[in-house]
């Protein structure tokens, strides 16, 4: 007997990223696709990553900023598989699954965010990545600061919009009177990606809520209560939430796709693996001929594209192109009912942000909502 037809196979969706949402909702509402989809995910709700520090300072709950995976996935016909994959041959076009099984696809796009990406030889601490167990990592630090008699001195390492977001979430979280918030990284300012004066604002946010910056503080070390930078700087703290930058899977590196030098997957202007074009990657896992920051903005507008493309592949059709922009909008929360816009080097501030930010991100998830 001859192979099996491609055309048989499933298209596999694999994580419940911000693109792959999308692509669930418009290939679903396509009624002769002719082929099956799966959606393998380890969890059947998918965290909306904008709207975790309104959720660590109170202003969401659980479910107000996570997808129902499983509920989407049924509305739009979607296959959904609660497991993880633990490997993935694109010459066979199988992927094998945590639980044991081996599923072939004929069409396969990677849409798995990224893991902590940590100083060499450090551990310890709790980190911000993956957003979807976070949740769970979050009451570590209820719990300490429960049990603490005096203030918990708390470092966020990590100078971007996260980690000044966690910074003032996590004290509105805890109680300005029951943690000491320092925030601490390699850069010389933070949000150093922003515009001078968002930079100034944040800056002049944090001088206010009483967290100190700890600029060009290149942390090599954390141990026995102590933050060590490169240049011999100490910090005692108690503990270290880590808004780092993000790594890749390692087991990507076993499946002979093409990787860049952080082990993510490289893709074409079309979101498609150079080196393997039926498989396609979106969001962090993805590492694109342009990069950008490994940020949630990017994922979501990649999912229409995503979409597209996958429809186009299994039609013949030439694919379009993703266009990230150059410029984009920056809604940082302060967690005090207030915000920071900021783009095309203006920025401003005020509850009138907030109200904004709010807007954006609920419309994103009702899209999804039953």
């Amino acid at each position: 007997m001859g192979e099996p037809d491609p055309r048989d196979k499933p298209i596999i969706l694999l994580g419940g990223g911000h693109a792959h949402v999308e692509v669930i909702r418009q290939l679903g509402l396509i009624d002769d696709l002719g082929r099956e989809i799966i959606l393998i995910s380890p969890s059947r709700h998918a965290p909306y990553s904008g709207m975790l520090p309104g959720y660590v300072s109170g202003q969401y709950r659980f479910e107000d900023f996570h997808i129902d995976l499983v509920a989407l996935c049924a509305r739009y016909g979607v296959t959904f598989l609660a497991t993880t994959a633990r490997g993935i041959d694109p010459e066979r076009r199988q992927v094998s699954l945590s639980d044991g099984r081996v599923l072939d696809y004929s069409l396969m796009s990677v849409d798995i965010g990224s893991t902590p990406s940590l100083p060499p030889g450090v551990s310890g601490g709790i980190s911000v990545k993956p957003i979807a167990s976070f949740t769970q990592r979050l009451e570590q630090l209820d719990a300490l600061v429960a049990d603490k008699t005096g203030p918990l001195r708390l470092a966020i390492v990590g100078q971007g919009v996260a980690g000044v977001e966690m910074a003032f979430a996590l004290q509105r979280r805890l109680g300005r009177s029951r943690v000491e918030i320092l925030l601490a990284g390699r850069a010389g300012d933070v949000v150093a990606e922003r515009s001078r004066l968002a930079r100034r604002m944040v800056e002049r946010e944090l001088e206010r809520a009483g967290i100190a910056h700890h600029p060009d503080f290149d942390v090599t070390g954390f141990r026995a209560g102590e933050l060590v930078a490169r240049d011999g700087r100490r910090l005692t703290v108690d503990d270290v939430v880590w808004t780092t930058s993000s790594g890749a899977p390692s087991w990507l590196g076993e499946t002979g796709l093409a990787l860049d030098a952080s082990g993510f997957i490289r893709v074409d202007p079309a979101l498609r693996s150079l080196s393997h074009p039926d498989v396609f990657a979106a969001g962090d896992v993805a590492s694109l001929p342009d990069p950008r920051p490994k940020a949630g903005v990017f994922a979501v507008r990649q999912g229409p594209v995503l979409a597209d493309n996958i429809r186009r592949s299994l039609c013949g059709e030439e694919l379009q192109a993703f266009r990230p922009q150059r410029r984009w909008l920056a809604l940082i929360s302060l967690a005090d009912g207030r915000a920071i816009a900021d783009k095309w080097d203006l920025a401003a501030s005020g509850r009138w942000v907030a109200i904004w930010k709010h807007w954006n991100d609920t419309r994103f998830l009702r899209r999804y909502a039953g």
